[in-house]
């Protein structure tokens, strides 16, 4: 790989040209990033984490209330409607700002939308799983282990291929942040988990496998008609497929009066629905910006070392004497 960049700097390529080579070629992350490149990962990364730090809190929070009388918050996918829809409007005012790329191509729809309801199902699975009664460390051990399904998606749905070192790396993130975010709240949140609750996160977890392969597929796509991505149009219509979708299962499964019910009875929770919209929002402008960028395994790496920040601040949220275990350490 070292030799293949040093030739393409002799021969002295177009920005572009080179960026598709050392980013989006056969083998991802083959060639040194330029110090540009690593200045828009440090940006796309650092919104991610930001943004979904405090997502993660939320989300936590939104499931683990109860109200007056016991009840608990169940209607995921009236959830995911209206994450969607705030997306949806970040991301159209996203596109007024930037401008918009030709989406004429059916095709191209179709793997917008083939993405958009791979997440939707993807993340209606994780949220329903936890409220089956899957504990928290099994779903944060889950979280940490996507980039694999990602990989592997990306290598069968989109023809990415990787090095023995890429996996080596890859599996490495996995398991360290595993064990980390396993050791930091695995004594917090106890309990056995449901049957039910580990198929509907494995279930999320290959759903994720698939939207990674079919991104890569875009991507691949835009290259081959000349068409430079936008990641406000990506964000746009990705999320538009997902509100339609979730607003069908909503409708079938009555969930939007049961919705509006919990939110009037319970203003705190609709306040933190509020939060978790609004920076779920803002953190995937910044995911579709990391994945138009460089792709959708560069962007899983990084919210996958995200938790690892998330354990670090909740350590230092903690009171003198509690601390991460030997193990986690």
């Amino acid at each position: 790989p070292r030799a293949g960049a040093e030739a393409m700097v002799a021969h002295k390529p177009d920005a572009e040209s080179l960026r598709h080579h050392g980013v989006n070629g056969k083998h991802s992350g083959s060639t040194r990033k330029s110090g540009g490149d690593r200045l828009k990962l440090l940006g796309g990364a650092s919104g991610i984490y930001f943004f979904f730090i405090r997502y993660g809190k939320m989300q936590e929070k939104i499931f683990r209330y109860r109200g007056a009388a016991g009840q608990q918050f169940t209607a995921v996918w009236s959830l995911q409607f209206f994450e969607a829809c705030v997306n949806v409007l970040v991301a159209l005012i996203g596109r007024t700002c930037t401008g918009t790329m030709d989406l004429r191509s059916l095709h191209m729809h179709r793997l917008l939308m083939c993405s958009g309801l791979g997440q939707v199902v993807s993340k209606y699975c994780l949220s329903a799983s936890l409220a089956a009664g899957l504990s928290f460390p099994v779903a944060t051990l889950a979280k940490s282990a996507k980039m694999l399904p990602v990989m592997i998606g990306s290598l069968l749905v989109g023809g990415q291929r990787f090095s023995a070192r890429q996996w080596a790396q890859a599996g490495a993130i996995v398991g360290g942040t595993s064990i980390v975010t396993y050791a930091e709240q695995g004594a917090k949140a106890g309990g056995r988990s449901t049957a039910a609750g580990l198929a509907l996160v494995l279930l999320a977890l290959g759903c994720d496998g698939v939207v990674g392969g079919v991104q890569r597929r875009f991507k691949r796509q835009c290259k081959e008609e000349g068409k430079q991505e936008r990641s406000y149009d990506m964000m746009f219509w990705t999320n538009l497929y997902m509100a339609l979708a979730a607003l069908v299962a909503a409708l079938s499964k009555q969930e939007l009066l049961a919705f509006r019910s919990f939110a009037r009875k319970n203003p705190k929770v609709f306040g933190d629905i509020l939060q978790l919209s609004a920076c779920g929002a803002m953190g995937q402008a910044c995911i579709f910006w990391t994945i138009a960028n460089f792709d959708s395994v560069v962007c899983t790496a990084v919210t996958t070392t995200r938790k690892l920040a998330s354990v670090l601040l909740s350590l230092a949220e903690r009171s003198q004497g509690e601390s991460l275990s030997p193990t986690g350490w």
